[in-house]
């Protein structure tokens, strides 16, 4: 019981400060919660705080230690061992400040390998692969030879699988700044970009595409696997999008983003994105015009953020068996913020609402799987550590 009243102490500090960088020690606290929970057979309980301590920390080894057991015990052996993978990995990191990570570490090895046999062995093959490529771009540092192991790391995420010590060494040359877009509208139905005429349906209906290379890899680090949209970096994990798009193929999971105040347009952040898009008149299923701004519908869970209006989108239950997004409720953000932290979670037919880190809704429908979870820019705004997890 003190334990659990510590657990909540922390997450009302975190929401009245609005701490939203990385917190390890809430994460942990979280995690211990949920080590509790689990403990006392309460299954989903103990799986949404370990999301909630992935929140704060996204390499909290406990709490994926913690989710790594709950998917073994629900049969999950995909995501089981891709938990206690991760869980091994972090836990033998921080083994040495925290002796007593030994015995998690070699339980989550032992699971693993009952999982699957191979597993051990397929992160040995690809820690020696990695081996061979740093020694190879030591004797050879010239661009081409390191680009092409560049891209070989890239396309078996070794930075990620392996811990720090035994991954790559080495990094693609630092690339100059896309030039910057100049852009004109004469009127007649044209717009000069870049001293070339273009016509306005041609730059509406096909935005510019700008990613630095190094924002675009810590975006796909991120969980994200397509990025459309100009990206500009102002600061650690903080970016300027401007009709921006990020997306990821996932079925369970979080995702979330840091929302700084000021934009213009709006933002999308959406989990099971694969209605229509309401954002301007269509048809839906039942043959209804539905414009987004008169009727309220959307086209995944989440949220909708225009300035300070947070509108909610859960499933429509009512007189329907394809659960549409639906408006529930419209939660103005507090203007003395100057930024929020938007959270959607889902888990099968469970959906959770979070506005800074304070559960504002959850519900549960048969809801479809489909569809991937997204981070829309409609306009321009300054964003922070956007970023997903799940399977």
């Amino acid at each position: 019981m003190k334990l659990f009243k510590f657990v909540i102490a922390l997450l009302c500090l975190a929401c009245a400060t609005q701490v939203f960088a990385v917190d390890k020690e809430t994460a942990a606290a979280y995690a211990h919660g949920a080590a509790k929970a689990v403990s006392d057979g309460k299954t989903e309980l103990a799986r949404d705080i370990c999301y909630k301590a992935l929140a704060q920390d996204e390499d909290c080894p406990e709490a994926l230690y913690e989710l790594g057991k709950i998917f073994e015990k629900d049969g999950n052996t995909v995501s089981a061992a891709d938990f206690l993978v991760r869980a091994s990995r972090e836990l033998g990191k921080q083994e040495g400040a925290h002796p007593e990570f030994a015995s998690k570490r070699l339980d989550a090895e032992t699971r693993i390998k009952r999982l699957n046999e191979y597993a051990a062995h397929f992160t040995s093959l690809l820690a020696d692969y990695t081996m061979e490529l740093n020694t190879i771009t030591k004797k050879s540092p010239d661009a081409l030879t390191v680009e092409e192991a560049c891209d070989r790391a890239d396309a078996l995420n070794l930075r990620e699988v392996l811990p720090p010590e035994k991954g790559p060494k080495f990094e693609r040359a630092a690339t100059a700044p896309p030039p910057k877009t100049e852009a004109r509208n004469p009127g007649n139905g044209t717009t000069i970009i870049n001293g070339r005429r273009v016509t306005t349906r041609m730059v509406d209906d096909e935005p510019p595409t700008v990613i630095p290379p190094d924002v675009e890899r810590t975006l796909k680090a991120a969980g994200w696997t397509k990025i459309t949209g100009t990206w500009t970096k102002k600061g650690d994990g903080i970016y300027e999008v401007t009709k921006g798009k990020l997306e990821a193929a996932k079925t369970n999971g979080y995702v979330q983003v840091i929302i700084h105040k000021g934009g213009t347009g709006n933002i999308k952040v959406m989990v099971r994105n694969n209605f229509y898009d309401y954002n301007s008149s269509s048809s839906s299923s039942s043959g209804v015009i539905r414009g987004f701004g008169a009727s309220s519908w959307a086209s995944g869970y989440g949220f909708m953020i225009n300035g300070s209006s947070c509108k909610s989108y859960i499933p429509e239950g009512l007189g329907t068996s394809t659960f549409e997004p639906y408006l529930d409720h419209d939660t103005p953000l507090t203007e003395a913020f100057p930024k929020n932290k938007i959270m959607v979670m889902v888990n099968d037919t469970k959906l959770d609402y979070f506005i800074n880190d304070k559960l504002a809704r959850t519900c549960k429908y048969k809801i479809p799987s489909e569809g991937p979870f997204i981070i829309e820019v409609n306009g321009t705004w300054t964003i922070e550590a956007p970023q997903t997890k799940g399977q």
